[in-house]
């Protein structure tokens, strides 16, 4: 299965897998300006301006189908969900693209999934992550990168 049409798989994901109203919370408190949402988080799409996916999941006009990897230009603020565990590679290649584009990213990273994780496969601490982002801890299951470009 393709991991970008992988709807039901995105669209059954439960806390933690997914974010809480707590995690909207930490995000929210971290958003400014025009906010782009990598992915269709359907707890984060109130947050964002625009969203991009591959494959969109849900049917809303802020919904894009556009590629994170083709990110050329600025936004005040990015947010992911989970993506910096879709592999090591795939984090440092997407890490500059997207920071080279935005004042503020902010990413739910995963540190020690306590589920069974069908795409998740990487799992780095902030020392592991250039350039090193500011941390928001939440507990030991996963935590909050924010990079500020400001």
């Amino acid at each position: 299965m393709n991991i970008y049409a992988d709807k039901e798989y995105w669209t059954g994901l439960t806390w933690p897998a997914a974010p809480n109203q707590d995690d909207y919370r930490v995000f929210a408190s971290y958003c400014t300006g025009r906010v782009l949402l990598l992915g269709s988080t359907k707890l984060l799409l109130p947050l964002c301006t625009e969203a991009w996916d591959l494959e969109p999941k849900y049917n809303d006009a802020k919904i894009k189908n556009k590629d994170w990897f083709t990110l050329d230009e600025h936004w005040d603020t990015v947010i992911v969900d989970g993506a910096l565990a879709l592999g090591e590679e795939y984090c440092k290649t997407l890490l500059p693209i997207v920071l080279a584009n935005c004042d503020t990213f902010i990413a739910r990273a995963f540190l020690n999934p306590n589920w069974p994780t069908k795409y998740a496969v990487y799992f780095p601490c902030a020392e592991e992550l250039t350039p090193k982002p500011t941390e928001h801890p939440v507990n030991e299951v996963y935590t909050f990168y924010i990079w500020n470009n400001k």
